[in-house]
């Protein structure tokens, strides 16, 4: 039993360091509870604790400065001007390197994918990151000329859902983007595609066999689940092994998989075949 005291001078404590206090406290007190019954001292515990959102933020990925970010969306949107838009948006995608590690397939990344997944008029973006601000690329349905697309993203740093809604009500777009811990709490909003890039491996790092689950839940017609096919430092090869991974994900599920092939990155687009 977790003493409630120590409980909460544990989640005080993280929740206002400089480098984690922008974490859900969600995600701080499940961490700090699991980190209780594993170290009697409470300093021990704050310790654990960031040392795991070390791991589940991954901060060396790089984050833009969000209030200058949100200022060039709010001069580029005011420009009226789809190109200055796009530039703008290239340029917050860069400063993480995730999305930097995508920009050069981004012109085809998901036409391909909505080839075989039709155009979808609702996504949920997973464990989404900055990449909403790929929006320009995906030749979606959006304002005026459409009602636009319902695109649901989930994260559990505060200053990117609040730059994300800001993003999305600049596109005319309802401000979908939640505070939530999808490890915590799966996802119940029903969709046509649920977009789940590069983060499965690290998912199942910080949170051992949640991601079959988690898979499993999501009210979708279709997964979008991508892994890298080099390793980020070394460049060792990884499509083998990430490939005999996503099967044993969804191993014993009559799920069809269209695999796609691009440079630094291997697409599983998975059929969710109900019955």
């Amino acid at each position: 039993m977790v003493d409630i005291n120590d409980l909460e001078l544990v989640v005080t404590a993280v929740k206002q360091s400089q480098k984690y206090g922008d974490t859900s406290e969600e995600t701080i007190r499940s961490l700090a509870e699991t980190a209780l019954q594993q170290y009697k001292k409470p300093k021990q515990a704050i310790k654990a604790v960031r040392t795991q959102l070390h791991s589940i933020m991954a901060p060396y990925l790089g984050d833009p400065d969000y209030a200058a970010a949100a200022a060039q969306l709010d001069t580029a949107f005011a420009s009226g001007d789809a190109l200055q838009i796009k530039t703008i948006c290239q340029g917050i995608l860069h400063s993480h390197l995730s999305t930097r590690e995508r920009q050069p397939i981004l012109a085809d990344f998901y036409t391909r994918i909505f080839a075989v997944t039709g155009r979808p008029h609702s996504i949920l973006d997973i464990a989404c990151g900055l990449n909403p601000l790929a929006l320009p690329w995906m030749d979606l349905e959006l304002p005026p000329a459409q009602a636009g697309v319902d695109f649901y993203a989930y994260d559990i740093h505060e200053p990117r859902i609040d730059f994300l809604n800001h993003f999305f009500r600049l596109q005319g777009l309802k401000p979908l983007a939640r505070l939530q811990d999808v490890a915590l709490q799966f996802p119940t909003e029903q969709a046509d595609v649920a977009l789940f890039l590069k983060e499965m491996p690290r998912f199942e790092r910080n949170y051992h066999g949640r991601g079959r689950p988690l898979l499993e839940a999501l009210n979708v017609h279709w997964l979008v689940i991508s892994f890298p096919t080099v390793s980020t430092h070394g460049g060792r090869n990884l499509t083998g092994r990430y490939r005999e991974f996503m099967f044993q994900l969804i191993e014993g599920h009559n799920w069809p998989v269209t695999e796609l092939l691009f440079e630094g990155e291997l697409v599983f687009c998975v059929e969710k075949v109900r019955g």
